[in-house]
């Protein structure tokens, strides 16, 4: 090994640094007095590599300031004997061994404030060579201990925590490959012939708690068996069965932050040998569940390998049940179907009140009711407005996703009300048949004329000239129709 390297271990302050001097050297020089030529020390100005031991080798932190020096003995230009480290104060730091360049013997550091040893390594022609070890430099009990054999963990390598007192990893070595346990880390594994084999944890840490995050089961390097993820409340968020490397099913429940079960659903694989990371090569199958952030079972879900037999959802008022729709399958997104809603949706406030009801067919919205705003509805009790969307503001966002529910935006969106109807009671199919679907379609009903509806049309323009963001309030587009008769 050049020498070069061996100053940059001295001149490092992570380097072994090392040691006082016991060959037979006549010659002494400081370690000012040299320069490194290809590899190799010479005292300056000499014609030959050095011969002798060199002096007061700073060790400094970062290049930035010395915490001690070395000694070291060199054979024709290269470190051949002892070298031994201290630190400003005198204190033996590191001693170690080299020959022809190489460590080469037994090394070993010390804590430079308590005298304690911290580590021992062995070399033989620059390779570690017999046990190393490392201490806790304020009890001195071993924390460390690994075999080599040419420079190969070969045998027994043991662990211990900071303390010296729980064992944490216990591996035998053998060709290079590691049977046994090690739970350094965040990460605990076991290994049998350098592969993984049993149970597999990794740690986590929230509201300063570790908890186990991952269970894993592995036979002979491949996943095999129960599979798990689990969150800081304990809940299993992802159990996932293997055998033999493949995917075989997965089951996945949500939580809230605060820990609320909010869905469940499982799938089986499609394939032999799915992608254990995309949903492509999975099916539903069994019971899918929705629950709200109170705890209410507000979908259910039935499916077979893929195909979905039944979906109903819950609408809640309070802690009482108020109505139900269904989902259908619209269409297959590659292996998935789109289930979509169908039936009467309800949408009530946090109060019980009723905001709107959307009237679906196989996912399309037919008709959309929303409360009047409050100065009307003592005017106009026990009636909701026909929302005509096709001219005016957004009043309820549709959602024909099954999987997501409508949005009651606020009386503040609603500027237009095709009509007044009475309000829908609960399991209604649709309203009232000639109800106007949008104002398209209202203009070529056959129980309006055109002649009427254009006229009652050129009011509603007169307004707007006046005021574009006028807002047209049910009570008056009854009377441009009264007046348009």
């Amino acid at each position: 090994m050049y020498f070069s390297y061996r100053r940059s271990l001295i001149l490092s302050a992570l380097s072994l640094a090392s040691l006082s001097l016991t060959g037979c050297f006549t010659e002494e020089i400081d370690a000012r007095q040299t320069q490194e030529i290809q590899g190799l020390l010479y005292k300056v100005h000499a014609e030959d590599p050095f011969t002798g031991r060199v002096l007061n080798y700073p060790i400094s932190v970062l290049g930035l300031y010395n915490v001690g020096s070395c000694s070291a003995d060199i054979k024709n230009g290269l470190p051949d004997g002892e070298m031994r480290c201290v630190d400003n104060a005198g204190t033996v730091v590191a001693t170690g061994e080299f020959k022809e360049g190489k460590r080469n013997g037994k090394e070993e550091k010390f804590d430079a404030e308590t005298g304690n040893k911290t580590a021992t390594a062995h070399w033989l022609n620059g390779l570690q060579d017999g046990v190393q070890e490392q201490f806790n430099p304020r009890n001195g009990k071993r924390i460390l201990e690994v075999h080599y054999k040419a420079g190969k963990k070969a045998g027994r390598e043991r662990a211990w925590d900071q303390g010296g007192n729980e064992l944490i990893a216990d591996l035998e070595w053998k060709n290079g490959l590691k049977s046994g346990f090690d739970n350094r880390g965040n990460q605990h594994r076991q290994y049998y012939n350098g592969k993984e084999h049993g149970l597999q944890k990794e740690f986590r840490i929230a509201n300063n708690r570790s908890y186990i995050h991952i269970e894993e089961n592995y036979e002979n390097g491949l996943r095999h068996g129960v599979q798990k993820e689990i969150d800081a409340h304990g809940n299993v968020t992802e159990l996932s069965v293997f055998e033999h490397g493949k995917l075989r099913n997965r089951t996945i429940d949500k939580y809230s932050n605060s820990g609320q079960h909010l869905h469940h659903y499982s799938t089986v694989a499609l394939t032999e040998d799915p992608n254990p990371y995309s949903d492509s090569d999975m099916s539903r199958d069994g019971a899918e569940y929705y629950w709200d952030d109170n705890g209410r079972l507000v979908r259910e879900l039935q499916w077979s390998n893929g195909k979905l037999l039944s979906a109903t959802a819950t609408v809640w008022v309070g802690d009482s049940q108020d109505s139900q729709y269904q989902g259908v399958v619209e269409h297959n997104y590659g292996n998935q179907q789109f289930v979509v809603k169908h039936g009467q949706e309800r949408l009530f406030s946090d109060k019980g009140e009723l905001q709107a009801v959307i009237f679906w067919d196989s996912g399309n919205a037919i008709q959309t009711f929303a409360a009047l705003p409050a100065d009307q509805r003592s005017q106009f009790p026990g009636k909701m407005g026909l929302v005509d969307g096709y001219h005016y503001g957004v009043t309820v966002r549709e959602s024909s996703a099954f999987n997501e529910p409508s949005r009651y935006m606020g009386e503040n969106h609603t500027r237009h009300f095709e009509r007044l109807v009475d309000m829908p009671v609960a399991g209604q199919v649709s309203q009232a048949s000639g109800a106007a679907i949008s104002h398209h379609e209202a203009a070529n009903s056959s129980d309006v004329n055109e002649e009427s509806q254009s006229c009652v049309q050129r009011k509603i323009d007169d307004v707007h000239a006046d005021n574009p963001d006028a807002w047209i309030r049910a009570d008056m587009l009854q009377e441009f129709e009264q007046d348009c008769l």
